[in-house]
């Protein structure tokens, strides 16, 4: 069970990471800058692709698959677990930010609500 909890977690900060977090186009930008200044040619961020490292799909299959064997749990389940684990990762990243929007709204009507109490 530890196995199973532990994955989904490693997977949620994946997710977060990769696809919450911006990390993944500043370092785009940063690649794009290397390559301007060794070739001079200009280039779009937008346009590097950094698979494995800038795909949470990717990112949650190869991480899960080394974790396993790190822990010497790599059998059928498990591998089964990372394949759905990276299967449904856009979904978890999507379920993040609608979580955070979610707190956003709630932090909103509550100012609403004490600005209300305080102003009467």
């Amino acid at each position: 069970m530890s196995t199973i909890l532990n994955l989904f977690l490693i997977t949620l900060v994946i997710c977060f990471v990769v696809d919450c977090s911006g990390i993944m186009t500043d370092i785009r930008k940063l690649v794009a800058d290397i390559i301007y200044k060794k070739t001079k040619m200009k280039v779009d961020y937008n346009e590097i692709k950094l698979k494995p490292i800038g795909c949470s799909l990717c990112m949650t299959w190869w991480s899960g698959i080394i974790y396993l064997l790190c822990i010497g749990e790599f059998t059928l389940a498990s591998f089964t677990f990372v394949a759905l684990l990276a299967l449904v990762s856009s979904n978890i990243s999507g379920m993040l930010l609608t979580f955070k929007d979610f707190l956003s709204m709630i932090e909103t009507k509550l100012n609403e609500l004490i600005y209300k109490i305080n102003k009467s």
